[in-house]
Formats: structure tokens, sequence, C-alpha cells
């Protein structure tokens, strides 16, 4: 049997190494996508699967149809090969969404159009197998099967491998454009210059293999040497791909060596700044149970390590025997506000102190945080008392004036008293404080507001105080009104003086 054109020794060599090296890429990007599964890797090792269909076949044809003539079983070879290439309508668009930034309109394009091309190909292949006429005939050889060794085991192509090859061309075509625009408009340069070059060798290879096919002509370098131009594109195109991809990993890799490094430092920072400074840093849940607590919170607070979980804020918060509940409702208050507006706060309260129990004064402030997707509350807890600058303070005299509002009292008291323990003791400085607290609560209830002691006790009976407080101080009658507070400290005495 004799042919015009036997097969050479380059057409016939080169499928298999194309095949080799798609095979070790298709390898690579299945642990890619197992190991981090990112769809990007799905889609490249997809191609390249569909690349060793097409290649791998080609390669049949050649060594079954052109080299051991058996054309019976090289044609079923030519048509897995061209059906390999019917997926490529799904894959191409399929994979752009997944390797360019794309807004949505053009997000949705491609999806659209990987549907499409899904949809024609599964017909495609249906009919290739059903109506294998109308798309690589089983029986009617290829034109040239007598003239090109190499096709002595293909059959005629149908309607259908031609509409492929017609809507194969204009998604390259498609894709070319779409990876040159993305590249000057996003300026990556660095990740599509090598995908838009494999493209251009992929149509290049399909449109001079679809022209030779009606025109028997290779219009390329090489017209007198037989091989498929498709294969060595597709191939390119694949490994481009492949080495955009791989270059984007890399990047990836290293970026994230240097997030770990700046983590790391970050961490260390981390554990200088909380468990170096002396004061108390403790996170909550959403319930306000404690989840982490610093080494000062530990040291200061009556907290015991590995029991953390069990204690609530409230568990921490020190409330005199015989005090009315208005502190703990004012506190409470102001944690609904941090979790209803999500807006720091900051209050002045006394806390438990480690062992003995007995209270200490701390301002503390709480706000938000997100911790792998967790919302967790931050506390911070400052020690009000500083007992090495109580030294200083010989003499203090001060004028105050504070509007309408109860947590304004609680702050004013402790400032009144904030120098006292330098000339009494606690226990007094505690009585002091205790009283000043109820004068000042007096002349803002009673006083300015002109709540009767039957209205706060209902209100206070029903839950809602805090909420009629709010509607008198909102009262043109009484917002504007105000208590002023005198004092004056020194090592004989020490005098308030407290108007409504």
């Amino acid at each position: 049997m004799s042919f015009e054109v036997p097969v050479s020794l380059v057409q016939f060599l080169l499928p298999p190494i194309c095949f080799g090296i798609l095979l070790g890429g298709f390898i690579l990007y299945v642990y890619m996508y197992w190991r981090y599964k990112n769809s990007l890797y799905f889609a490249v090792a997809f191609f390249a699967f569909l690349g060793m269909l097409f290649v791998g076949s080609e390669t049949m044809i050649l060594s079954f149809g052109g080299w051991l003539h058996n054309r019976s079983v090289s044609v079923h070879f030519h048509r897995l090969e061209q059906v390999s290439g019917l997926f490529y309508l799904f894959a191409l668009p399929y994979s752009l969404n997944k390797l360019l930034t794309l807004n949505k309109r053009w997000h949705s394009i491609n999806t659209l159009l990987a549907y499409i091309g899904l949809a024609y190909a599964v017909i495609a292949t249906l009919c290739a197998y059903l109506f294998p006429d109308l798309f690589i005939s089983l029986t009617t050889p290829k034109v040239t099967w007598m003239h090109y060794e190499a096709d002595y085991g293909r059959g005629q192509e149908g309607i259908l491998y031609a509409i492929r090859d017609v809507l194969l061309g204009c998604y390259i075509v498609y894709a070319t454009m779409l990876v040159i625009v993305d590249m000057v408009v996003q300026r990556n340069y660095k990740y599509l210059l090598f995908p838009s070059l494999g493209f251009f060798f992929a149509f290049a290879g399909a449109a001079i293999d679809t022209l030779h096919v009606h025109t028997h002509v290779f219009y390329d370098f090489f017209p007198n040497v037989y091989f498929s131009r498709f294969s060595l594109g597709i191939t390119l195109a694949i490994v481009f791909f492949m080495s955009s991809v791989t270059r984007m990993f890399i990047t990836y890799a290293q970026e994230l060596e240097i997030a770990h490094k700046i983590i790391s430092i970050s961490e260390k920072k981390y554990r200088f700044l909380v468990e170096g400074t002396n004061d108390c840093i403790i996170s909550f849940d959403s319930n306000l149970k404690i989840t982490t607590a610093n080494r000062s919170a530990y040291e200061q607070l009556a907290i015991q390590r590995g029991k953390e979980s069990s204690l609530s804020l409230y568990d921490l918060l020190y409330l005199p025997e015989g005090e009315s509940d208005l502190t703990l409702q004012i506190i409470k208050e102001k944690i609904n506000t941090l979790f209803e507006e999500g807006k720091p706060v900051n209050l002045k309260v006394q806390l438990k102190s480690r062992g003995t129990m007995e209270p200490k004064e701390y301002n503390i402030r709480m706000e938000h945080i997100t911790i792998d997707d967790r919302n967790e509350i931050l506390m911070k807890a400052t020690s009000v008392l500083d007992e090495n600058m109580l030294k200083y303070v010989e003499a203090e005299k001060m004028r105050l004036s504070i509007g309408n509002y109860l947590i304004a009292a609680e702050e004013i008291c402790n400032r009144l008293v904030l120098n006292l323990p330098k000339y009494v003791d606690k226990q007094t400085t505690n009585a002091i404080k205790l009283g000043l607290r109820e004068i000042i609560m007096n002349a803002i209830e009673h006083g300015n507001l002109n709540i009767s002691f039957a209205e706060k006790s209902k209100a206070t009976a029903e839950g809602n105080y805090l909420e009629f407080v709010l509607s008198r101080q909102k009262d043109p009658n009484y917002k504007d009104k105000k208590v002023t507070i005198e004092f004056l400290l020194n090592c004989n005495k020490v005098m308030y003086k407290i108007e409504d």
C-alpha cells in the first residue's frame, strides 16, 4: 500500500511528546485541586485532560491507521479525538471566569457561553455515537485517506464537525480578545501574556487544520510537512496556561510566606504588648463568657486558670450589699449599646480582686472584634487608682458641672474620692463615695428631673426605670438643668458642696 505523503518521524513523535507533557501537567493540577480546592486548578486540570484525549487519540490514529493500516480501530480514535475537542466549548469560557478579573456582566456572559458550549458538546457527542455520519463517519473514509498515510484511519467529517469548528474558532477569538482586554485594563501582563499567546497558537492551529480539511493546503511556514497543527497549538495553549497559573501559585506562595513572617512578628509583638502590660485584657464570647485572659488579669482579678470559661463578665463585677441594682442596670444598658450599635463603650466599675474578692476600681473599654469569623468582645481594664501618683498630691480644689446623666454621677463620684486614700483609710473612702453618690443621684433624680419616690419605685418595679429617666432627660422643662459640685481637699479636711 503506497501513499503520496507517508507518515514522517516528526508527525509521528509530536503527539506522544505532547501527551507526556500534558499528562505531567494533569497529574500536578489534579493534586493541586485536591490539596487547595481552588476551582482555577480544576479548570487547568480539565483543560489538560481534554488535551491528553486529543493528542493521545492522534497518537493512536497515527499508530493504528498510519503505521499498522488498521482503519477499523483507528476511526474510533478519530471520533474520540474530535469529541474531546467539543468540550473545549465549555472549558474555554469556564476557565476565563476563573483566570480573569471580570465584572458581573462579563462573568454572566462567560457562564452563558460555557453552558451553550456544554449543551452543544453533549448533543454532538450523542449524535457522534448514535448517528456517526453527522460528526465522524465510521464507514466513509476521509477524502484524502489514500493521499496522506496519516489520514488512512480517519473518517469523513460531517455537518456537526463543521459547526464545532466554527464555534470553536469564535470561542478562541473571543477568549483571546477578552484576555488581551483584561490584560490591558487590569495591567495584568505578568499572568495573562502567556495565556494570550497560547490562545493565539491554538486558534492558528485550529484555523490551519480547518482550512486544510477543505482546501488540502497548509497555510503556514511548513506547507509540505503534514502534522496536526491543532495538537501542537492546543498543547502550547495549555502549557502556557499552566505556566501562568503556576507563576500565580508561586507568587501567592511567596506572599503567604511573607504574611506568615509578618504574622509571626505580630504575634511576638502581641504577646509582648498583651502579656507585658499591667492592664487586664480579657476576651468574651457573645454570651459574655470568658474565652481568654492575659497575665495581669489572672494576677489582679478573681479568675482561676483553667476555669475561665465558667465565668462571665457579671461574675467579675463587685456590687456592694445594700446598694441599689441601678449600677448593674446602667452597666447592662451600656453593654446592650455595644451589641446593638457595635460601638465601643467605656465604663468605670469595681471588679473583684484575686483572693480577697475585695473591690478595685477600673476604667474598662469594651469593643467588638472578629477572630476566625467568630464575633467576640475584647475588654481592657485599667486600674483607676495609681498609687504612685498619690504621694505627689498635697491639696486640690475643683468645681464641676454635670448634666442630668446617671452614668456621669458614677464617674464624678470616682473623681471626687480619687485622692482621698492619701489621708483616710479605704473603708472611709468607700463610705464617702457611697454618700456622695446618693446625694448626686438625688440631686439629679428628685431635684433636676422632678422624679418622685413613688414614680421611681413604680418604674423600678416594672424594669423600665432607665427609659423613664431618659424621657425626663429629653423633656424641655428639665433637659438644661445641671448639678454643680465644689470640693476642697487638703491634709486637714475634705469639703463637698452639691447644688441642683
